[in-house]
């Protein structure tokens, strides 16, 4: 199966389905039709690429990209009916991750059935903007472990990560204060239990595939990011997530006082759906402040608005991601 990956990802799809044809290896093998199914992708077969898509759901209906790919495949196709009975049809199999959350919201719009769509993709009482509290100086001194950090990274490829121009530090532990990510991560965790705490359980009746989808345990996946000038985050979702959030560790002035917008966390509309439905969703934008969490489900989409000051905007984000995820 490595070996046909490795074939697909230099430009040799052919070869790629000569090594994956007739493999077997349970229990991988719902990642095996996947990877056929992006062969057929990169050799313009839809029709073979939706069928082994199909496949690797049948086998594993909790298989992320697989959903991807194949809910892609009908949105693009205009197939809009097939997209949302295959959506119904993973969610009746209890499944519930971030990315079928996101075309099922998608499907329920483009079907005209508003009141579930806009409850799936967007509640304003679902975002949450609290004061963190920390010791002192301690913002200053995670800034500086942040900037300091000798693992940044900063080339990332656009069709699937949403950085744009942005760097992201993954090795928290590796500078020279890890007791600081530490203390940051131990106090997110006990807000977002808050958070948990508040959250309300829907009953049978009501639809809210997010608060039903509550993992029973979960971890944390966490990054630092900086920007500054020209830098953003383009329209994205955690796909891997089941709630995300950020800290805002250091905030330039001009950010916090501006009323244009200029760094401001924003969220609205998928862009397939903001031009399918115009003005169907509301767009609503969240002023970045030194000290601040904000958590929000991870399939929202959202993204993050240029700054244009040459100063660093930094921040910790992270997913929570269940346990039993795929």
């Amino acid at each position: 199966m490595r070996l046909g990956q490795l074939r697909a990802a230099l430009g040799l799809p052919g070869e790629a389905l000569e090594t994956l044809a007739g493999l077997s290896a349970a229990p991988l093998d719902a990642e095996i039709a996947y990877q056929r199914g992006l062969a057929y992708l990169a050799l313009g077969d839809a029709n073979s690429a939706e069928a082994a898509f199909r496949d690797a759901l049948a086998q594993a209906p909790a298989h992320r990209r697989a959903c991807l790919k194949l809910c892609r495949l009908l949105r693009d196709g205009g197939r809009m009916t097939d997209l949302l009975a295959l959506c119904e049809q993973l969610a009746a199999q209890r499944v519930a991750h971030a990315q079928l959350l996101l075309d099922w919201g998608r499907a329920l719009a483009i079907a005209g059935e508003d009141d579930r769509a806009r409850a799936l993709l967007f509640d304003p009482r679902r975002v949450t903007r609290n004061p963190l509290a920390m010791p002192e100086g301690f913002n200053a001194a995670f800034a500086e472990e942040l900037l300091a950090n000798p693992y940044r990274i900063s080339e990332f490829p656009s069709d699937e990560e949403a950085n744009r121009g942005s760097s992201r530090v993954h090795h928290l532990l590796s500078g020279a204060r890890p007791d600081l990510a530490r203390t940051l991560l131990g106090a997110i965790a006990r807000a977002v239990e808050d958070r948990l705490q508040a959250l309300d359980m829907p009953g049978d009746n009501v639809f809210d595939p997010w608060a039903k989808a509550r993992p029973d345990a979960a971890h944390f996946h966490p990054w630092g990011l900086i920007q500054k000038d020209a830098a953003y985050e383009a329209w994205h979702t955690h796909r891997g997530g089941w709630l995300s959030g950020v800290y805002y560790v250091r905030v330039p002035r001009g950010i916090a006082e501006a009323t244009d917008g200029r760094g401001a966390l924003e969220f609205g509309p998928p862009p397939y759906l903001a031009r399918a439905r115009p003005g169907f969703l509301e767009t609503r934008r969240y002023v970045p402040d030194e000290g601040i969490l904000v958590l929000a489900p991870s399939h929202y989409h959202h993204r993050t608005i240029p700054s244009g000051l040459d100063q660093y905007r930094l921040s910790f984000a992270f997913d929570v991601v269940p346990d039993d995820a795929p």
